[in-house]
């Protein structure tokens, strides 16, 4: 009969085989590419700083003891769900909704998962989970306006002539607008000094900018080494910086991030109080300009909505939900309310393949 149980080192062959079929990830789908899955789901799932005995990662067994799904399991003081995926050619229902429900039956205070389709949206709600819809949202600092929108463009495949055609012109436009001293593009540096963040600076002064009744996750030098080194290996092609910002001696703030090779870049963590916000964003924004980025995205965090609309930043809702199943009603209400601080990179954005 079909079970679920926990995931093994002898099932990444199986697993990684599904994980092929369904997500089709760009260069990896080789039969060379198994000793990749080995690396990456014994180092993030089975022998990472996090891994708890009593929190597995999952698998779905059909009738015939084949694995036809699959539920990474991160716990982090606190469960993070990783690389949900289900054979399409069994009962996806059954085995979706079976997963999900024994992963959420677990131990654990508090599930998140924060790169969720509109499906696990469904699923998850359905067996007593919330949508966190302020922590959903996501803002974009335009950068080179004209630029951000070519590459739009490009990516619209009735609109790619067109985006083709209108190159030339995007960039001279993008440079006259960057160098008006008023223009809302105009990118300035700041005086406070920069260099780069490394775990043990983050982990000794992380406290220092939480905020009073704001829940927020718990670091030490060795699990944000870890996450760090997981966000410097995921999406290839692409390069990990992170700035720790200083006036004199103290610690200003500091942001964490990624530049794709289409010049976008992601936001996975910033940190700051809010007198010093302000400066961190400025520096944020021109160290990326400085580096060709067309824009700067993240997802929001409520307390900087106003510092961030303050700087010319778009919101949007651009696809993924964050969802949260807590035991204890105050952690799903601070969730829903906002008044959290949960990153990107303590998120699933890390555990990518």
């Amino acid at each position: 009969m079909s079970r679920i149980r926990p995931f093994s080192e002898d099932d990444i062959a199986q697993v990684a085989r599904l994980h092929q079929a369904v997500f089709k990830p760009r260069g990896r789908t080789d039969s060379s590419a198994l000793d990749s899955y080995r690396s990456y789901f014994c180092h993030v799932f089975l022998d990472s700083p996090f891994y708890d005995p009593y929190l597995p990662s999952l698998v779905y067994e059909d009738d015939h003891g084949h694995i036809v799904g699959f539920l990474g399991t991160v716990p982090r003081r606190m469960a993070v769900s990783s690389q949900f995926v289900v054979d399409p050619a069994s009962p996806v229902g059954l085995v979706a909704v079976g997963l999900a429900k024994a992963f959420l039956e677990g131990p654990q205070d508090l599930s998140i998962a924060d790169d969720a389709t509109d499906v696990s949206r469904r699923i998850w709600e359905g067996l007593g989970g919330g949508t966190a819809p302020l922590l959903s949202l996501h803002w974009t600092r335009p950068l080179r306006p004209a630029r951000l929108g070519v590459s739009l463009m490009r990516n619209r495949s009735g609109l790619t002539p067109l985006g083709v055609v209108a190159s030339p012109l995007a960039t001279i436009i993008d440079a006259l607008a960057t160098r008006l001293p008023r223009s809302y593009f105009h990118q300035a540096c700041t005086r406070d000094s920069a260099a780069d963040l490394d775990a043990a600076t983050a982990s000794s002064v992380m406290p220092d900018f939480h905020d009073v009744g704001v829940l927020h996750v718990e670091h030490d030098e060795r699990t944000f080494a870890w996450l760090l080194e997981r966000a410097a290996q995921t999406r290839p092609g692409g390069r990990l910086l992170k700035t720790v910002l200083r006036h004199g001696q103290q610690i200003l703030g500091w942001y964490i991030w990624h530049l794709n090779p289409e010049r976008r870049a992601e936001v996975l963590q910033l940190k700051a109080t809010p007198s010093s916000i302000d400066g961190v964003l400025d520096h944020l924004f021109y160290d990326a300009w400085q580096l060709g980025a067309i824009a700067v995205s993240g997802r929001l965090e409520p307390r900087f909505l106003q510092a961030l609309s303050d700087k010319y930043c778009l919101f949007h809702r651009r696809g993924p939900w964050m969802l949260v199943h807590a035991r204890r009603p105050e952690l799903l209400q601070a969730f829903q309310a906002g008044n959290v601080s949960f990153s990107r990179l303590e998120g699933e954005w890390s555990l990518a393949f």
